[in-house]
């Protein structure tokens, strides 16, 4: 049986195994702020996501959209679209399985980040 962590991140809280690592806080705003990050959710679409410094967001993947984004604890991030759903959202990148995995709060991967550029 896989141990469960939780690990407080901001306001909430995000479950994750435990051999997760999170990224630091440096990692986060080297690897992702200010790159485009491709992920493929668990659901098979692939997608593009930028999160810029000064808190844009945008977000490619059948259809393009924009929105706002803010840090949520050293890995973590809560993003708010234009035409997605308007409630904020909240995960975190973690390494799992020698992959770098977007968490949701209850630490179920969403997706797994493709590549970096």
């Amino acid at each position: 049986m896989k141990l469960l962590t939780m690990i407080a991140v901001g306001l909430g809280a995000t479950c994750v195994l435990a051999q997760d690592t999170l990224l630091t806080a440096e990692e986060f705003n080297s690897l992702i702020v200010n790159k485009t990050f491709r992920a493929k959710a668990v659901n098979g679409k692939t997608y593009d996501v930028q999160l810029r410094e000064g808190g844009s967001a945008v977000v490619s993947v059948d259809y393009n959209d924009v929105g706002r984004w803010r840090p949520n604890g050293p890995s973590g991030y809560c993003t708010s679209w234009n035409k997605q759903t308007m409630t904020e959202n909240c995960y975190v990148i973690a390494r799992r399985e020698g992959k770098l995995a977007v968490l949701s709060a209850d630490g179920k991967v969403g997706s797994w980040i493709d590549g970096i550029r």
